[in-house]
């Protein structure tokens, strides 16, 4: 169970308190998403976590998953929530070092070569994690933009997607089932 499948980050934002589903567009998403601050997401998100642990198909096993901002979520999640299992993060940012410190869980994370802001922090976080002594994997793909996994036949990105995904579910599956 992915905490990521529960948690709408936009509930209560919409038109009438509504969340994602409710919004006009995109720049009404964007807006609303700018008045979340990262304490009230992982809030969303644990509350989501507490919601799926009472789910009948619970197996006792937590893995988040994010992508751009849910990237970097998922990545600062591992440290919020020590116990999940594993945590994957496409072309997230890094939490900081010291929530890194609380991570318990493997780490996998995927960047775009082309992505040159967020990619700059791939070298600095697998070195935060090897000397934190953590489990942390990450692939760098030539040519792929930001957001491959939107943007399939962009560039490098058709190559990134498809070997990016076989190795989360793998890595899902080692860590969960």
């Amino acid at each position: 169970m992915c905490s990521s499948d529960l948690v709408d980050l936009h509930s209560g934002l919409g038109a009438n308190g509504g969340a994602y589903d409710s919004f006009r567009g995109t720049d009404e998403v964007m807006r609303a998403t700018a008045r979340i601050n990262q304490d009230e997401m992982q809030k969303r998100y644990k509350a989501g976590l507490e919601w799926g642990k009472k789910l009948p198909r619970w197996n006792g096993k937590i893995a988040s998953i994010g992508f751009c901002m849910g990237g970097g979520n998922s990545f600062r999640f591992a440290g919020e929530v020590p116990e999940i299992n594993a945590a994957v993060s496409f072309y997230g940012n890094n939490p900081t070092e010291e929530l890194m410190s609380k991570i318990k869980a493997p780490v996998l994370a995927f960047y775009g070569e082309e992505d040159a802001r967020v990619t700059a922090g791939a070298q600095p976080a697998a070195d935060a994690m090897k000397k934190l002594g953590k489990s942390f994997e990450s692939h760098i793909y030539p040519h792929a933009t930001h957001g491959f996994l939107e943007f399939q036949d962009l560039a490098g990105n058709p190559t990134a997607t498809s070997d990016s995904w076989a190795k989360t579910i793998d890595f899902l599956k080692k860590y969960t089932m």
